[in-house]
């Protein structure tokens, strides 16, 4: 019978434990915040706008390859192209700005592309000028 009334008091012992309320847990803090970088909208380009586009890359692109072209010309070429063509640089010049001027102008325009594509114009017609003054041939 001792046996029994020690079981029945670690029993009860342990539901009053288990009953008796401890004080709440500390709730863990609040994560902290992270910077999260600002990411540039990329805006979306409706079929006519996306034509317009690629059209204009293609554009820019060929004049690059067309100016590359002539820098890269030895100067016998580069004298003889000049002499058969007279306005040809002048052109090349105002294409040139002309595809500037619209790509700062319009929006859709306004890509990593096109930026890209501009600075190599940029560096092709400084390799020309370059190469014109090499070859002693003004620029116009």
């Amino acid at each position: 019978m001792r046996a029994r009334a020690l079981q029945a008091a670690i029993v009860c012992l342990v539901c009053v434990a288990c009953t008796t309320q401890s004080p709440p847990a500390t709730p863990p803090p609040p994560p902290t915040a992270t910077a999260v970088p600002n990411a540039t909208p990329v805006p979306t380009l409706d079929a006519a706008t996306s034509d317009m586009h690629d059209a204009f890359l293609t554009n820019l692109n060929d004049l690059t390859s067309d100016v590359e072209t002539l820098a890269t010309a030895e100067c016998t070429d580069l004298t003889a192209e000049t002499q058969a063509n007279p306005q040809e640089l002048a052109s090349i010049r105002g294409f040139a700005a002309t595809l500037q001027r619209a790509a700062a102008s319009q929006p859709a325009l306004n890509s990593d592309d096109v930026r890209s594509s501009l600075s190599d114009l940029g560096k092709a017609l400084s390799q020309l000028d370059t190469q014109l003054a090499t070859c002693g041939i003004k620029s116009p």
